[in-house]
């Protein structure tokens, strides 16, 4: 028995690493099957390496969305004089294994065990990374070849759960007998996989790695809050006054269409420019203050709708009192507890929810003791994690932005005489990231999607609705009114009505979707300055010219 080497085939590329291809033309496999045959071919392969890098240096490989696909070839020989091809007969199985790189370049595996995917685990937990991927081929190197002994390391070694992972394995495959024949080498080929659907069992992970930390004392964590959440004095705006919905909207919204019920000096007000964002003196200031706590303990926090996991946050936010403004014979003004008055707040702010009696504006929020301001984060912080539990998705297996992969290969030799199956690795492959799938390739050009032409009225005749919306009431009333209230955010949904269909076609929904597009694009591009590099437009005459037509039209 002698030893067996494997790596990139030899006249494309001296390495004991797979060699990683890019293709991206259709029939790919065949064609790199050809290609293998030939000296010739092989120095062609040797040019369609993939070479693509990221900023950092580090090869970048692509998804299928993008037309790109990547094949792994390895050779496997005997490393003998003349180091001969292996004979394909000897040969079990073959496969190659993503794997990834944690922070510290540890390598990870896709593992799984009992039949759920436990996703990424560290390759050292199954014996390193020259171990089988098979757990029954990792056990059975363990016997003795005595039959008690055996059957008690198989019943200890089974109930050691890290004994069962199962790390997921591409196959790869022999070439042909005629293209190994002709090529003279023993040459594997298989896809490497840059997207998957597969979902880890494990719980998400809230950060990825090497992301900033956002724990309850981190700055990061405090300077996102708004002021009051950080335990800073801060005044309310239009203390006193009894808040009322439009406040919002005069805030938040465009135009200036008072709301009825904002007075002529509060709309105002709400409508000056902003001077000082960190501490503001004036209404509009400390309105968008205001408007940014009720938010961040509405949604981010969960405070008002959240379960047990928001209980310690409504305690926190219990003890504390909001002082209202001193009355005629009162030598200390009246509190009303935190968590009562902000409930209410966010119902007539942020919900638009009536609430049984009217609600009176604090005025300001007091500075909290450093032990008050620390159990707030904290209870903030764990209902945060909470929240973040609920919206994260499981992690998928290539989910995590720029993580760093390698591809190493193997072979399975079958048993010979009394030596049991045994298994041959490649080197690990050069680190790789994967593309996001909105990245271009800039191999292959474009799709290209015909519009009609929305001049054509024969044409528009000939487009019937192909499409249909089941339109409820409440919107078949704001949309049958006029355009101009709408605008002006005049528009009503009224109370009565019945639901409608409504037919459309597919292409001309197209041309307005178009159509919008390319304003929101101008518009965007104020601020993005994108447009030169996201929109390329040149003539093609071959599609013919004609000049639109205009109103009367011919019937």
């Amino acid at each position: 028995m002698h030893d067996i080497l494997i790596g990139a085939p030899r006249d494309i590329l001296a390495s004991a690493r797979p060699v990683l291809l890019q293709r991206s033309d259709e029939d790919f496999i065949q064609s790199t099957l050809d290609e293998l045959r030939s000296p010739q071919g092989r120095q062609a392969l040797a040019g369609r390496r993939a070479k693509a890098v990221n900023a950092q240096g580090t090869l970048k490989l692509f998804q299928p969305i993008q037309r790109q696909f990547h094949l792994a070839l390895v050779e496997a020989w005997c490393d003998t004089p003349g180091a001969p091809r292996i004979d394909p007969q000897r040969v079990d199985s073959a496969g190659l294994v993503v794997r990834r790189l944690d922070a510290g370049g540890q390598p990870q595996g896709w593992m799984r065990s009992n039949g759920r995917v436990r996703g990424w685990v560290p390759i050292s937990r199954v014996g390193g990374s020259a171990s089988d991927p098979a757990a029954r081929h990792r056990l059975q190197r363990r016997l003795t070849g005595v039959a008690d002994i055996d059957r008690q390391l198989s019943g200890f070694a089974l109930r050691q759960p890290d004994n069962l992972f199962e790390e997921d394995v591409v196959p790869l495959f022999i070439a042909p007998p005629d293209v190994c024949a002709e090529a003279g080498k023993t040459v594997f080929y298989g896809m490497v996989p840059t997207v998957s659907s597969e979902i880890s069992e494990a719980a998400p992970a809230a950060s990825a790695a090497g992301s900033v930390d956002f724990g309850p004392n981190s700055s990061a964590f405090r300077t996102h809050l708004a002021a009051p959440l950080r335990g800073l004095a801060t005044p309310f705006p239009f203390a006193g006054a009894q808040v009322v919905p439009g406040w919002f909207d005069a805030s938040e919204a465009p135009g200036e269409v008072r709301p009825a019920d904002v007075s002529a000096a509060q709309f105002a007000a709400l409508k000056a420019p902003i001077e000082n964002s960190e501490q503001p003196s004036q209404p509009a200031g400390r309105m968008r203050v205001f408007l940014l706590l009720l938010r961040q303990l509405a949604s981010e926090f969960n405070a008002f709708d959240g379960g047990a996991e928001a209980n310690a946050l409504r305690t926190a936010l219990a003890a504390i009192r909001l002082p209202l403004v001193l009355k005629q014979g009162q030598s200390e003004p009246d509190t009303v507890r935190a968590d009562l008055f902000l409930a209410d707040a966010c119902k007539l702010l942020l919900k638009k929810e009536s609430i049984a009696a009217p609600l009176e504006m604090p005025e300001r929020w007091p500075a909290l003791s450093p032990e008050l301001t620390q159990g707030l984060a904290n209870a903030m912080h764990s209902a945060m994690q909470a929240r973040a539990a609920a919206l994260l998705p499981q992690s998928c297996r290539y989910d995590e932005p720029g993580a760093r992969y390698q591809v190493r290969a193997f072979v399975r030799i079958k048993p010979e005489g009394a030596c049991p199956t045994r298994i041959v690795w490649s080197q690990e492959s050069e680190p790789f990231v994967i593309a996001p799938w909105y990245e271009s390739a800039d191999a292959r050009p474009p799709v290209m999607i015909p519009l009609p032409d929305a001049s054509d009225r024969g044409m528009l005749k000939q487009l019937k609705p192909n499409v249909a919306f089941v339109v409820p009431p409440s919107m078949q009333n704001l949309l049958s009114g006029k355009a101009k209230d709408l605008l002006e955010g005049k528009a009503d949904m009224g109370t009565l009505g019945i639901t409608w269909i409504c037919g459309f076609n597919i292409p001309i929904i197209t041309i307005c979707a178009f159509i919008v597009l390319n304003i929101f694009l101008t518009l965007f591009n104020l601020i993005f300055g994108w447009l030169f590099f996201i929109k390329i437009c040149v003539p093609f005459p071959k599609m013919g010219n004609k000049a639109p037509a205009k109103p009367p039209y011919p019937s």
